[in-house]
């Protein structure tokens, strides 16, 4: 995945990957039938990792803003070793679309479900619909990834802007005197 991201997806040969994990590509293909299917999983466990990282975290750390503010510096550590090639390439695989939209609504659901316990522990508006709120901020990047705008705008910038202005958008003042806390020391 770190050279599929840090190069772009059509710039990574199986040649390149089978001399990185030191196989020959003949066994690469025995066990990924095509690029697609090795970007797929390697997706997918981009994801997992992502999600233990950060069920991990909230084990041990806690509550609702804590774990956002960690989802933002993983995002914006993250973007930072990406291309923006990676973005629109990844777009040309209608498998890997396909993951991403049979995933989106279980995403939401948890996204939901997470905010709710934000809302209970006073750090998030209880008067927002926030099946509207996750629907809104799904569009939006679906918006950034059609209209291409990380080609004119850095990809690290791009999800900075949306999300300061989400969050705070749904924060009560004790969730944004958290996040002021939080981007006043960074």
């Amino acid at each position: 995945m770190a050279m599929f991201k840090k190069n772009g997806i059509k710039s990574v040969k199986m040649d390149d990957i089978a001399n990185a994990l030191q196989i020959s590509k003949r066994t690469l293909y025995e066990i990924y039938d095509n690029k697609e299917c090795l970007l797929l999983e390697c997706v997918r466990e981009d994801r997992v990792k992502t999600r233990t990282h950060l069920m991990e975290f909230a084990s041990h750390k806690g509550d609702e803003m804590d774990i956002l503010i960690e989802f933002f510096k993983m995002k914006m550590s993250d973007l930072e070793k990406i291309n923006p090639r990676f973005f629109t390439e990844l777009q040309k695989y209608s498998g890997v679309v396909d993951y991403f939209r049979q995933s989106r609504d279980e995403e939401m659901q948890k996204s939901i479900e997470f905010i709710e316990r934000g809302v209970e522990h006073g750090y998030f508006l209880k008067e927002l619909n926030y099946s509207i709120v996750v629907r809104i901020a799904d569009a939006s990047m679906n918006y950034f990834t059609a209209n291409e705008m990380y080609l004119k705008y850095d990809a690290k910038e791009l999800f900075r802007n949306f999300w300061i202005v989400l969050l705070r958008g749904f924060c009560t003042s004790k969730g944004a005197a958290r996040l002021e806390d939080f981007f006043d020391e960074a």
